[in-house]
């Protein structure tokens, strides 16, 4: 990841952060798995955003909100069913005002899609990755 631009990366181990840094913000891919461990790397205010089940679990087991949200923290979350053509195109007004380099990492066509599969698996892969018809 540095190699694309990353000042710092900070390893998961066991669904647990290896620092003992604390962070503004967090955006929670592997949740709810390892959400307690993402409270206790963030500052007061602080949000976390869950967004992925990549975790293989799917409810908050044991889970106190009084006790293991950060002190005046935030957690909230974005399903994409939620999404909507005016959320799309304020989205899209936004990349184009703020000039936001949007572009995929790769762009693969139908008859190499396994190509994509293999490179979203590889750990070199970063970003999102766009399968087109030929």
């Amino acid at each position: 990841m540095q190699e694309v631009g990353y000042d710092e990366i900070v390893i998961d181990q066991d669904g647990e952060l290896q620092t003992d840094k604390k962070f503004n913000k967090i955006f929670e891919l592997i949740e709810p798995e390892t959400t307690k461990n993402s409270f206790k790397h963030l500052i007061e205010d602080g949000i976390i955003c869950s967004t992925g089940q990549l975790g293989n679990q799917w409810y908050l087991d044991k889970f106190d909100p009084i006790v293991d949200i950060a002190a005046n923290s935030y957690l909230t979350s974005f399903y994409s069913g939620n999404v909507n053509e005016e959320k799309i195109e304020r989205m899209l007004d936004y990349v184009k005002k703020y000039d936001v380099d949007a572009k995929p990492e790769r762009v693969f066509d139908l008859k190499h899609v396994a190509d994509a599969h293999r490179y979203l698996e590889n750990s070199k892969s970063f970003g999102k990755v766009v399968v087109v018809e030929d």
